[in-house]
């Protein structure tokens, strides 16, 4: 097909985990899904979904002029029974909005095994390759700080050595085993739950803690140990669960924590991980509930019909799960809810703590577990003494302008804002959508711009230049807290979301908040038509 682009920039695999990105657009034809299909010799395939519509300013750049170029970006990770080598073939699969379809073949000789390299080289090379070629194209262009923060988010916690041997862990790490310590298991891939982490590492450390943070690096496809002291930080790369248990074995573990498992490869071990520990070590165990991993792998509650599931008889889970690709469903290899339940109901039960942080979690909780004892969690709303924005004066209210915040990915309701500009296009309103951030999917650039990614400290300059004075929280998944929100209230911004989780539940009682009845894209705009009304109109 001569009118379709793409490139895979990097695969690398570790046992039977693939993680890739690249980018691919069509010149007329909207792309709505990418895979990779890993296919054998005897005609099994198994196919891995990408997250599809990341921004390529470099893609867009060489092809300048091309519409859908900008958003082309496109990131695979998940496991698979096979393992591409001898016999096996690799096909990017391309899904376009009219049902039709491209296979394309993706060579074998491009994928980085690094079960059989002797070091992780030769994937960072080729890896720092594509990243230095779409970094030229950023500067081609002037965007130097665009460019400053892909590097800082690619090289973040990268391993800069490793333990191979426990016996010589702890000399190697520089601990004594009388010294207290805190193990943390928690992925690291940004957002409200490594915020959480950060402050609750820096306050362990403040009481003479040593802290442990077992972790998950994808782009290597490493299990990591971040190492944090008072007076140092190291990340390390270890072999994996059987290594960490044995040498916690031989240190002061007094506190497990754990903050999320998502990303992990082999998720379906992570409860099996915990409980071990728990009996090994006999230390006290705390659960923060910062998503709905311990419910389903699919950790947004996010059905194979890309909606909120609303957590229905576990049977209907079980046929959901076997055609979801939302999230990191595909690294929980068994694909059997009935075990996935049953292993995370019993960390619930030996747990000393579980901690939410609104009532929503908690009635969620107790709904996907019935049977369980939750009266040791505790309800424990994020503290927000860090935001001291104070009030913001829209820079305009004749005319609405809709803001919304952040990365807005389909869990966080980027194909609501897409429809949301469709039908504003449809009723020819003079209706501007502004995404502070940016956004996974291509929307009439008439309606939608984005400001790109943005510092935190930024986020009140951004909104009171952009003239928006209605901000719209599009989550589709009940979310368990939501920093956004809490800092749009601290604003004293009116604030619009669905009738899902946390934010919800603060906005009922919020002066300049609106529930919004559903999902029904003209009734969404018409109610924020009326809200705008209602909040400017004294």
């Amino acid at each position: 097909m001569e009118k379709l682009h793409w490139s895979v920039d990097s695969l690398v695999l570790r046992n039977q985990t693939y993680f890739g990105f690249g980018w691919a657009f069509h010149d007329e034809k909207l792309i709505v899904g990418v895979k990779l299909t890993v296919k054998t010799m005897e005609g099994s395939f198994q196919a891995i979904s990408a997250s599809y519509g990341n921004a390529r300013e470099d893609v867009s750049s060489h092809f300048s002029g091309k519409q859908n170029a900008l958003h082309s970006g496109f990131v695979m990770y998940g496991s698979c029974k096979f393992d591409a080598g001898a016999g096996e073939s690799l096909f990017l699969l391309v899904e376009f909005e009219d049902g039709t379809s491209a296979e394309l073949p993706v060579s074998i000789s491009s994928l980085i095994s690094l079960e059989k390299t002797s070091t992780n080289t030769l994937p960072l090379v080729k890896q720092f390759w594509t990243f230095f070629k779409r970094g030229i194209s950023l500067i081609k262009q002037f965007k130097f700080k665009l460019l400053i923060e892909k590097i800082q988010r690619y090289t973040r916690n990268r391993p800069t050595g490793s333990l191979s041997d426990v016996s010589r862990a702890r000399i190697q790490l520089g601990v004594t085993g009388a010294q207290p310590s805190v193990l943390i298991i928690d992925h690291d891939l940004g957002g409200g739950a490594n915020h959480y982490r950060e402050r609750l590492v820096a306050e362990k450390i403040q009481v003479g803690k040593v802290v442990y943070i077992f972790s998950f690096h994808i782009a290597t496809l490493s299990y990591v140990l971040m190492v944090r002291k008072a007076d140092s930080s190291e990340t390390l790369s270890i072999p994996g669960y059987e290594f960490l248990i044995e040498l916690c074995k031989s240190l002061k573990i007094d506190e497990i924590v754990y903050n999320t498992g998502v990303s992990f490869a082999r998720s379906e071990e992570i409860p099996q991980l915990i409980i071990e520990l728990k009996e090994t070590l006999n230390s006290r165990l705390l659960l923060l509930v910062h998503d709905f991993f311990m419910v389903c792998p699919s950790h947004f509650l996010i059905d194979n019909t890309n909606k909120y599931c609303g957590i229905p008889d576990l049977s209907k889970c079980q046929s959901c799960l076997l055609n979801n690709h939302n999230g990191f469903t595909t690294l929980f290899s068994a694909g059997d809810m009935y075990q996935w339940r049953a292993l995370w109901g019993t960390v619930l039960s030996v747990a000393d703590e579980v901690r939410t942080f609104s009532n929503n979690t908690l009635e969620l909780l107790c709904k996907a577990y019935p049977s369980i004892d939750l009266s040791r969690a505790v309800v424990k709303p994020h503290v927000v003494e860090y935001i001291d924005f104070g009030a913001v004066r829209p820079s305009q209210t004749a005319e609405l302008r809709v803001g919304v915040v952040g990365q807005i990915g389909l869990h966080k309701g980027a194909q609501i804002v897409q429809r949301l500009s469709e039908e504003i296009l449809r009723q020819q309103l003079n209706v501007k959508i502004v995404v502070i951030g940016s956004i996974e999917t291509q929307c009439d650039g008439s309606v939608v711009t984005q400001t790109g990614h943005y510092k935190h400290d930024d986020l009140a300059k951004l909104i009171e230049s952009s003239g928006v004075n209605v901000m719209l929280f599009p989550s589709i998944w009940p979310e368990t807290f939501s920093y956004v929100v809490q800092e749009l209230m601290e604003m004293k911004l009116p604030v619009a979301s669905f009738d899902l989780g946390a934010p919800a539940e603060r906005l009922a009682s919020y002066q300049k908040g609106l529930i919004l009845k559903n999902f029904d894209v003209p009734s969404v705009l018409n109610e924020l038509v009326l809200f705008h009304q209602r909040i400017y109109s004294v």
